[in-house]
């Protein structure tokens, strides 16, 4: 029964022990017989020449085989762009190389198995859902060109990467083919019989797995069809050569020495790309997580953030100073975020420095809550705003909010049909620019307490190691300074306040 049973073609993995590219595969091929192939007395003539026959090959690991086509194709130089088809011009001149039926694919190919992957847009639920969930605001890009994601990345037979809550996976793959089509038939790229996988090999060599995809065959066989109904068994084996313990040693050795020279080589890669704080500027590398936010009345609540830099700062070209979470539902009167954030911003410290008795103006954090419901109302919930912290660290704030109030009409409109009131410059509910230093009055905002924010805040310092410990004192000083200022400002107004109620007093008098 040896060899005659046919086996269903099912995936296997198996733990490498040994340095992959001991790695050996046995692939043998055969024509079927006709069932009336036992009443003929020649048994040779029972195939048809016209198609393979037999052939019996061992592969080794990312060995590179071509087929009867590649052979013909790379063998004409106008037909090589790239560096790997000029590499394999040069091997097909030299070796005079005419191909074989079986044949093989490697990570240097540009093979894809499942070619849907490429030309099919990948979109989730969560994305589509986003994109249609708030109303479009007046100068801001669409969903996809905010929050864009690389779904898979089309580099051949490589690292494949999924981001943004998709699987990662490292691995390297192999493809062993072989070529069903008729010989006495000129070759095109759209003939189907040519490309045809017998087996797909993976190597993942973070966990050491390596994947055989059907499975070796040992006693048993695989059959496979072609366009004209010749049917084909083949065999997969394992064939590597099992190694002495002295190679073994030698080969990881090799290994281990390979692997610290590409360290080194990135190390030295990361080194020269880190870019040195000049003297005078000061880096605040900011990471925001906004959490939840509870106490909340109406669904669908999201949160904006927006940094208004005063002068003085600045921010990188790739960051962006506003954004907004996704959409969440209340349970339990609580909505949970976990939207985390970046951002780097840099402050000129050459004209802080020359006046430290002066407290410069610091960036402020601006939120505001908004809830879009299912009957497409959508409300403000609240605005809140924060300095950011002056000293390096990590910080957790519990933000209180408020939203500005009108007339009875105002709160109906609210409840039954949405569009509520809202600032149209959403710096005023801190400090807008103009007014540092002045009197601000909001008397006429008439606003009620809303529900409050949870966040976290993590900040990084860079400064240049020169004036590192300069700068660390000055921030120091800042932290406690700009609180006793504030008090100060806050005497200083009631004193005047006070002068001014004492003259109008005299003259009535």
């Amino acid at each position: 029964m040896s060899n005659k049973i046919q086996k269903k073609k099912i995936a296997a993995n198996y733990k490498v022990k040994e340095p992959i590219n001991n790695f050996k595969l046995r692939v043998k091929i055969v024509q079927q017989r006709p069932l009336l192939a036992d009443l003929l007395e020649n048994e040779g003539d029972t195939r048809d020449s016209n198609f393979l026959e037999e052939e019996d090959r061992i592969f080794s690991w990312q060995e590179k085989v071509f087929s009867p086509f590649e052979a013909t194709f790379y063998n004409d130089e106008s037909n090589c762009l790239t560096e790997q088809q000029k590499i394999y011009y040069q091997q097909i001149k030299e070796n005079d190389i005419q191909g074989s039926q079986l044949y093989t694919y490697t990570q240097h190919d540009s093979y894809y198995l499942e070619n849907e992957l490429l030309t099919k847009p990948y979109k989730t639920e969560l994305s589509i859902r986003n994109q249609n969930a708030l109303p479009a605001l007046q100068n801001r890009k669409p969903f996809h060109e905010r929050y864009n994601k690389i779904v898979v990345d089309d580099t051949p037979n490589e690292t494949r990467i999924r981001t943004n809550h998709y699987l990662y996976m490292e691995r390297t793959t192999m493809y062993v083919m072989v070529d069903l089509s008729q010989r006495d038939k000129t070759l095109t790229s759209s003939d189907e019989d040519m490309e045809t996988v017998l087996c797909v090999i993976m190597y993942d060599g973070l966990h050491k797995i390596l994947s055989v995809d059907p499975d070796f065959t040992n006693e048993y066989f695989y059959t496979i069809t072609n366009s004209n109904g010749v049917k084909f068994n083949y065999w997969i084996e394992h064939a590597s050569e099992k190694q002495s313990s002295l190679e073994l040693q030698q080969q990881q050795n090799e290994l281990r020495r390979e692997i610290k020279n590409r360290l080194m080589h990135k190390e030295a890669e990361i080194s020269h790309g880190i870019q040195l704080t000049s003297s005078n500027v000061h880096k605040f590398f900011i990471k925001l997580d906004i959490i939840s936010a509870h106490n909340f009345f109406f669904n669908g609540l999201s949160v904006s953030y927006h940094i208004n830099l005063p002068q003085y700062w600045s921010i990188d070209q790739k960051d962006k100073l506003f954004g907004r979470t996704q959409m969440c539902n209340l349970k339990n009167n609580s909505a949970y975020f976990s939207y985390a954030t970046e951002m780097m911003l840099e402050s000129q410290l050459t004209d802080i420095f020359e006046t430290k008795d002066t407290v410069p103006c610091w960036p402020k954090l601006l939120l505001s809550v908004t809830s879009f419901d299912s009957w497409s109302r959508y409300r403000t919930e609240g605005y809140a705003s924060l300095s950011l912290p002056v000293l390096p660290g990590l910080y957790e704030f519990n933000i209180s909010t408020w939203r500005p109030t009108g007339s009875i009409i105002n709160t109906l409109r609210r409840f039954f049909t949405g569009g509520t009131l809202k600032l149209e410059d959403i710096t005023y509910c801190s400090i807008p620019q103009g007014h540092e230093g002045k009197m601000l009055n909001k008397s006429q905002l008439t606003v009620t307490p809303s529900g409050y924010i949870k966040l976290n805040m993590n900040i990084v310092h860079q400064a240049s190691p020169t004036k590192d410990n300069d700068q660390l004192e000055y921030f120091q000083r800042l932290s406690t300074d700009k609180f006793m200022t504030n008090i100060e400002s806050i005497f200083e107004q009631f004193k005047a306040a006070r002068e001014h109620m004492l003259r109008i007093k005299n003259l009535n008098m």
